[in-house]
């Protein structure tokens, strides 16, 4: 089923679903979810399909079991999956976290004044930026270099013409 498009949005939803009931698992159900996230992320990387592995990246750092050095979270345990290595998915995903967080609010018209239209600009800013932050943490938490990251938020920052003094390389 994770080899088609509709099995692996099944089961991102599914699982997604799954942490409003519970974070902390057994640590068997723990190992079994670390086994199904590789499958999926594979497949999610050999088809290009970033929206399912999207939500997955953030249930890495959601779901946990309690050990003897404390929380074992799964994105320590999936740090070497290829996906994370692909530019290309941190684009897609980044491009999809944001147009959802913008989705949230309605956008405003000419007609709204300079006054709305500059308080838009600035929730839009403010959607890039924190975006970011939570994309290059999450990044440098699966291991991916410093550099790779660099070039990830440059290349972001340009695109959304984020001004400088927004952030710092």
């Amino acid at each position: 089923l994770f080899q088609e498009v509709a099995g692996r949005q099944w089961f991102a939803r599914y699982v997604n679903g799954q942490r409003v009931n519970n974070k902390r698992v057994t640590e068997q159900i723990f190992f079994r979810l670390m086994q199904y996230f590789a499958v999926v992320l594979f497949e999610c990387g050999e088809a290009e399909d970033f929206t399912p592995a999207k939500s997955l990246m953030n249930m890495c750092f959601t779901f946990y079991y309690e050990g003897c050095h404390g929380k074992n979270f799964l994105y320590s345990f999936l740090r070497d999956q290829p996906i994370w290595q692909s530019l290309r998915f941190w684009n897609a995903a980044f491009f999809d976290a944001v147009q959802l967080e913008r989705s949230k609010r309605p956008v405003c018209t000419s007609d709204d004044g300079d006054d709305l239209q500059k308080d838009d600009r600035q929730f839009q800013e403010n959607i890039t930026f924190g975006q970011l932050g939570t994309f290059t943490c999450n990044m440098r938490a699966f291991g991916l270099s410093r550099d790779l990251c660099l070039e990830f938020l440059r290349k972001q920052s340009t695109i959304a013409n984020l001004k400088k003094s927004k952030y710092r390389c």
